[in-house]
C-alpha cells in the first residue's frame, strides 16, 4: 500500500509534477523512527558490499586476466553506481510526482508504470510485485551465500581438530546461532553489529596479507589478457556479486537522518564504492597472482589449513560474514513487509508475523545451502540475477517511463541509455545465469546420489 499522498489542488499537482522537481521536498517531509548518521551509514554499506564477494575476485580475475579483469571491474563499478543514481534519482521523483515523502523500489516501479503509456498502465502492480519478488530472491541468495561461505571455513578448522564431519551440519549449526541475532528489528541497533563484522573481516584482510605476498610467481606465469570471451561472462557475474547490493543501498538510503548526503560527487555512495573497487582490485590480483589456476572460490580456502594464523584469518572472516547475515536479511524483510502500510504495522500480529517470516527466511536460506552447497555457481548466480535485474533493468524502465510525458532531451538520448541498459541488463542476465545455474543443477545431482 502506498503512503498517503498530502491534498493538493488537481491542476496545481499536475503542474508541479511535470514542470518542477523542487516545489516538493520529500526529503524534508521524510521521518525515520531511529536514523543513521552518515557515518553509521557508510559503515553499513561497507557491510552490505564487502564479504565473500571480495574473496571471490582472485578466482574472477583468473577467468579474465589481469589487465582486463582491472579493466571490466572499473568499468562495472561505473555502470553499477551510475544505474544505483539513476534508481534513487528516479525514485525521488516518483516521491515528487505522487507527493509522499518516501517511495519503495516495488512502489517506484508500479508508479513508474502507471505515470507511463496507457498501454502498460494495467501491468503497474504485477511489474512492483514482481520487482518485491526480485529483490527478496536478490537478498535470500546473497544469505545462502553467507552461510555456505560460513560453513565451509568452519568446516576446514573442524576437520583438522575433529575429524571429518559433513559440511551440512556446519550450516544447521550457523542458522541456528544466527536465530537470535536475525530477531533484531531496527537497523540503527544493528549499526554495532556491523561494526564487530567490519573490525573482524578487515583484521582478517589484513592478515591474509601474509599469504598474498609469501610466495608470489613471476607475473608473466599468471594470464594477462588471454582468457576466451566465454569465460568474461563468468567474471561479471564473480564480480557483480561483489559489487551489487542494490536492496541493502536503497534500505541505508533510506534510514539516514541526511539523505541529502548519499548521492553526489563526495556523497557517502561513491566514497563507498571507490574504498570497495580499490579493495577488490587489490584481492582480485594479489589473490590469482598468488594462487595462480588453483585459485579457489574463496581465497580463505586456498592457506594452509594447518596454522594457527590460517586459522585466525578462517575465524575472524567467517565470523565477519556470518554477522553480515542479520542486515542483508533485513533488506528482505523490509522489503516483504513495505506494502502492508500503516493499518498493518500498528495491527495486532504484525510482530508476531514478522518474527515468523524472519525464522522461515533463515530456514529456506539453510535448506537451499544444505542442498547447493556450491559456493563458486551461488556466487555467480546471485551476481548475474542482481545485476541484471536491479542494477540496469529496474532503474532504466522507471527512467523511460518517468519521462514519457515530459521528453528524453536532445535526441532523447536518455531514451537511448536507458534502452542500451536494457538490452546489456538481458544479455548478461540470461548468459550469466544460464551458466551458473548448469553447474548448480550438476552439483544438486551429484549431491543426490551421494545420499
Amino acid at each position: 500500500m502506498e503512503p498517503k499522498p498530502e491534498p493538493a489542488e488537481p491542476a496545481l499537482t499536475e503542474l508541479r509534477s511535470k514542470s518542477s522537481f523542487f516545489i516538493y521536498n520529500p526529503y524534508e517531509k521524510r521521518t525515520v523512527e531511529v536514523p543513521l548518521t552518515n557515518c553509521d551509514a557508510f559503515i553499513s554499506l561497507l557491510k552490505c558490499v564487502i564479504g565473500t564477494g571480495i574473496l571471490a575476485m582472485p578466482l574472477a580475475f583468473r577467468h579474465s586476466g589481469i589487465l582486463m579483469g582491472v579493466l571490466f571491474s572499473v568499468l562495472l563499478m561505473i555502470l553499477l553506481t551510475y544505474s544505483i543514481h539513476l534508481l534513487i534519482a528516479g525514485m525521488t521523483e516518483c516521491c515528487r510526482r505522487r507527493r509522499v515523502p518516501q517511495v519503495s523500489m516495488p512502489e517506484a516501479v508500479q508508479i513508474a508504470y502507471e505515470l507511463g503509456p496507457k498501454w502498460v498502465h494495467c501491468f503497474g502492480r504485477t511489474a512492483g510485485l514482481l520487482t518485491t519478488c526480485v529483490l527478496v530472491f536478490g537478498q535470500f541468495g546473497l544469505c545462502t551465500v553467507y552461510l555456505v561461505f560460513v560453513a565451509k571455513n568452519f568446516k576446514e578448522i573442524g576437520d583438522y581438530y575433529g575429524g571429518q564431519c559433513n559440511e551440512r551440519y556446519y550450516v544447521l549449526a550457523a542458522c541456528l546461532l544466527l536465530l537470535p541475532l536475525f530477531m533484531i528489528r531496527r537497523l540503527k541497533y544493528l549499526v554495532p553489529l556491523n561494526l564487530v563484522s567490519n573490525f573482524l573481516l578487515y583484521g582478517g584482510f589484513t592478515f591474509i596479507m601474509y599469504y598474498l605476498f609469501s610466495g608470489l610467481g613471476s607475473p608473466s606465469e599468471r594470464l594477462l589478457t588471454s582468457t576466451p570471451p566465454r569465460e568474461w561472462f563468468v567474471f561479471f557475474g564473480i564480480a557483480s556479486f561483489s559489487l551489487t547490493a542494490v536492496g541493502s543501498m536503497l534500505v541505508v538510503e533510506a534510514n539516514m537522518a541526511h539523505p541529502q548526503s548519499y548521492l553526489g560527487m563526495f556523497g557517502v555512495l561513491n566514497v563507498s564504492v571507490f574504498f570497495i573497487l580499490l579493495s577488490n582490485i587489490f584481492f582480485g590480483i594479489m589473490g590469482y597472482w598468488r594462487f595462480g589456476q588453483i585459485v579457489e572460490a574463496s581465497i580463505t580456502l586456498n592457506i594452509p589449513q594447518n596454522e594457527i594464523l590460517s586459522q585466525l584469518i578462517k575465524v575472524f572472516i567467517a565470523t565477519g560474514i556470518f554477522l553480515s547475515y542479520p542486515l542483508n536479511g533485513f533488506v528482505a524483510i523490509t522489503v516483504i513487509f513495505s506494502d502492508y502500510g500503516e493499518t498493518t504495522e500498528k495491527g495486532k500480529y504484525h510482530t508476531l508475523l514478522e518474527y515468523a517470516v524472519r525464522i522461515s527466511f533463515l530456514l529456506l536460506t539453510g535448506l537451499v545451502a544444505v542442498g547447493v552447497p556450491n559456493l563458486a555457481a551461488l556466487t555467480e548466480l546471485e551476481g548475474a540475477f542482481s545485476l541484471s535485474n536491479l542494477n540496469l533493468l529496474c532503474p532504466a524502465l522507471i527512467d523511460i517511463f518517468l519521462n514519457y510525458d515530459i521528453g528524453y532531451g536532445r535526441l532523447r538520448w536518455k531514451l537511448i541509455r536507458d534502452l542500451l541498459l536494457i538490452v546489456v541488463g538481458l544479455v548478461f542476465g540470461i548468459v550469466g545465469c544460464t551458466l551458473a545455474m548448469k553447474q548448480l543443477l550438476d552439483d544438486f545431482r551429484l549431491t543426490l546420489k551421494h545420499m
